[in-house]
């Protein structure tokens, strides 16, 4: 999955890239007019291409109608934008799938429960980009713990459409010390 820009990886082409820089127009200036330059300039689709797109978006209610050439004006309450908006910074949501599937495969829980990676940092622009799980054991976990965990992993791997790895460590100091300062804490929450 490409986490870097979605809406261009779900939408190829002209439409991801309109609505990538419609989306970014309505969380700057949701009722300010877009001009078609500066359009054509943030989604890096030509004029011509532009009206085509518009016309479809148009009837679909998320822009104001126009004419051909007018500034584009975005219906800012129309529900779509908010599915968009979410759609282009999905972090919170693979924490909480993250979460979610730990709570479902690992039982007990972890004693510490981290991610790290382009997946969470929302750069991954290609499936071979990580999403790496830092796991500190529960201190009585049963024997078969551990195969919870490769399934957990499998599963996430499936979910993200990227590969997800897990390190194991001894304890939340040594989980810390893996995560670099940079990784998102899980569990416990």
């Amino acid at each position: 999955m490409n986490f870097r820009t979605p809406l261009s990886a779900l939408f190829p082409g002209t439409s991801g890239r309109l609505l990538t820089a419609l989306v970014a127009h309505h969380a700057a200036d949701a009722d300010g007019p877009l001009t078609l330059d500066e359009l054509s300039r943030d989604s890096a689709v030509t004029p011509t291409q532009l009206e085509p797109a518009l016309f479809r978006l148009g009837l679909l209610g998320l822009i104001a109608p126009r004419r051909k050439g007018e500034p584009v004006l975005l219906v800012t309450g129309h529900i779509a934008w908010d599915a968009l908006r979410r759609l282009t910074d999905l972090r919170e949501s693979v924490v909480d799938m993250v979460r979610e599937r730990a709570r479902t495969h690992l039982r007990p829980a972890p004693d510490h429960l981290a991610m790290k990676g382009a997946v969470v940092d929302g750069t991954a622009s290609h499936p071979a980009d990580l999403l790496e799980l830092i796991v500190v054991p529960p201190a009585t976990a049963p024997a078969d713990w551990h195969h919870g965990l490769a399934d957990l992993v499998a599963q996430l791997s499936v979910d993200l459409g990227n590969v997800v790895v897990h390190h194991s460590a001894h304890d939340t100091g040594e989980a810390e010390a893996m995560g670099e300062g940079k990784a998102v804490r899980v569990l416990p929450w």
